[in-house]
């Protein structure tokens, strides 16, 4: 009969600081390289000690190392053959992309080889993907099926992550896939494990004082700054939080969440406030705080509540993380794609200028010879607002980025932009219609921001059409949205270019970065508004953009 691990050795050392009672999935945040190394080499020793089948998932390189080091503390050839070695790489498929359930049958299989055995096992992993999988949903998702692949056989695991580079927020959520929570030093329950019906909640534990000491630990060693309210009062910050408000701990004691976020986002709190006590999920929000020394910070805000009963308790946690970074570089993205369109458009917008200001110069000829029409003043009234319309675009382009935000017409700055890039399409054979453009679609923007999404797009359609064609161009009404439609009639994408629309590098042009689309995105994204994007191959593709009308 094949014997559990807490059958088998009723209290087993994990390493050779920690012991647990039976078998456990263990999250490992580790921050100390050494601490790790010296950590795991512990957990392999003891297994072989406890003849445990031990099976490390590690890089080839440090395998290797680990063997040498078996070896030098005197374990037989016989014994470090015993231990399984995968290379983590391969494990994890962290060559191609992250595939949770090829992932979960490996480890199905490896564990499952042993267990005929009837010896206790424990996995040390430390667990790696590609940096361009959604690890947000997926590394979270695969720990829990992980775990539940595990339980029945009470396996002793260990999964690592670099606490380093493992947001606050990530980490929340790994919790939840692991009975226990471990650090260099340390090891404690999680409390979010198997939580489903209930809100996640660190009051677990009998004795509230001792809890708060085991979380404070944790909490404080987190790399985001981590906010413990009751009510609107603050109760505890922890070091990143500190120093990210360039406050004493004694500073927090009267400060109040209206204290510590800018005006303009407290009809925002009270609204999350409300879906707390409604046991809601509060999205991840972007926010600005105020530092003790006057600063204005950009962060990302992650709540929860911290109570199991939220009505009795009005206690949440709050995890912010300084964006200022990501918005320098996202500025600086939008103003050199910017001055890149600027540059491109000079030529044509040359050609644009010529044209009226060739019709004006045979009017004024007109003039001198006393055979001018009073309709002709109008045409050179047209021709001259057209001459200052493309000269303030261009202004628009290029000037320095301005973050200023104000009600602007969005149909009006469609209509304008397309009369901009109306040469340049001429010169392609290519006719940009703006006739079916509502008035009065205001929307708060930015609006040389706005304005650059238009002539991006439009340009891309103008670039799409080799032999000519139409791009429409429409504005209107569509409920609380304002609905901007740009279609062309060009080649074309299939489904698999469209899912990759937006980021950043991947351009179906020879010579494109895929920047201008991202920008786009992003600044679409910014004033709360979605791009969608059809397209059939040889027909041609529809940009939608739809951003929150206000009311004027």
């Amino acid at each position: 009969m094949n014997l559990p691990n807490d059958l088998v050795h009723p209290k087993v050392a994990l390493t050779k600081n920690m012991e647990l009672i039976s078998g456990a999935h263990i999250l490992y945040l580790y921050e100390d390289k050494e601490k790790y190394w010296e950590n795991m080499f512990s957990f392999a020793i003891t297994g072989l000690e406890l003849k445990h089948q031990v099976i490390l998932l590690e890089s080839a390189e440090k395998i290797e190392k680990i063997k040498q080091q078996l070896a030098q503390k005197g374990f037989s050839d016989e014994q470090i053959a015993s231990i399984e070695f995968i290379d983590h790489c391969q494990f994890y498929n962290a060559y191609q992309s992250f595939e949770t359930e090829t992932v979960l049958q490996g480890l199905d299989d490896a564990v499952r080889h042993y267990v005929a055995n009837g010896a206790p096992i424990r996995v040390w992993s430390r667990v790696i993907w590609r940096k361009d999988v959604d690890c947000d949903k997926e590394i979270p998702l695969y720990e829990q099926k992980a775990n539940a692949v595990l339980k029945p056989f009470h396996v002793f695991t260990v999964c690592a992550y670099d606490g380093n580079d493992v947001s606050a927020n990530f980490s929340l959520k790994l919790m939840k896939g692991h009975s226990h929570i471990m650090t260099d030093n340390e090891i404690t329950n999680s409390s979010y494990y198997e939580s489903e019906r209930n809100t996640p909640s660190l009051f677990i534990e009998d004795f509230l004082q001792e809890k708060v000491q085991h979380y404070k630990h944790l909490i404080n060693e987190m790399p985001d700054a981590v906010f413990i309210f009751s009510a609107e009062k603050v109760v505890y910050g922890n070091y990143t939080a500190l120093k990210m408000l360039n406050c004493k701990e004694s500073d927090l004691q009267h400060a109040t969440i209206w204290d510590l976020f800018t005006k303009e986002y407290h009809p925002l709190i009270y609204e999350n406030t409300e879906k707390l006590l409604r046991n809601d999920r509060v999205p991840l929000e972007e926010m600005k705080i105020k530092t003790y020394d006057g600063q204005i910070l950009d962060v990302e805000v992650a709540t929860f509540p911290f109570s199991f009963d939220i009505e009795k308790d009005f206690t949440f946690i709050a995890i912010i993380r300084s964006i200022q970074d990501r918005k320098a570089h996202q500025q600086l993205t939008i103003k050199t794609e910017k001055l890149s369109l600027a540059g491109q458009l000079a030529a044509s917008i040359a050609h644009e200028v010529r044209n009226p200001l060739t019709s004006i110069k045979g009017f004024i000829k007109l003039a001198r010879e006393d055979a001018m029409h009073d309709a002709y003043y109008t045409i050179i009234e047209e021709e001259i607002d057209r001459i200052e319309t493309i000269a303030s675009e261009l202004l628009v382009l290029g000037k320095p980025m301005s973050v200023e935000i104000e009600t602007c017409d969005a149909g009006k700055m469609l209509k304008d932009v397309s009369m901009l890039l109306q040469s340049q399409a001429v010169m392609r054979k290519i006719d940009i219609q703006y006739s079916d453009i509502e008035p009065d679609c205001f929307v708060r923007c930015n609006a040389g921001q706005i304005k650059q999404v238009f002539i991006n797009i439009i340009k891309n359609a103008i670039e799409a059409m080799e032999n000519g064609g139409v791009v429409r161009t429409s504005a209107r009404l569509n409920g609380e949205k304002v609905e901007i439609v740009i279609t062309d009639e060009g080649k074309g994408m299939p489904e698999s270019v469209l899912k990759k629309l937006g980021e950043p590098f991947y351009s179906t042009k020879e010579d494109g970065t895929g920047l201008g689309l991202m920008v786009c995105f992003n600044i679409v994204e910014q004033y709360e508004g979605i791009i969608r994007v059809e397209s059939t191959v040889d027909k041609g593709t529809a940009f939608t953009i739809e951003l929150p009308l206000v009311s004027v």
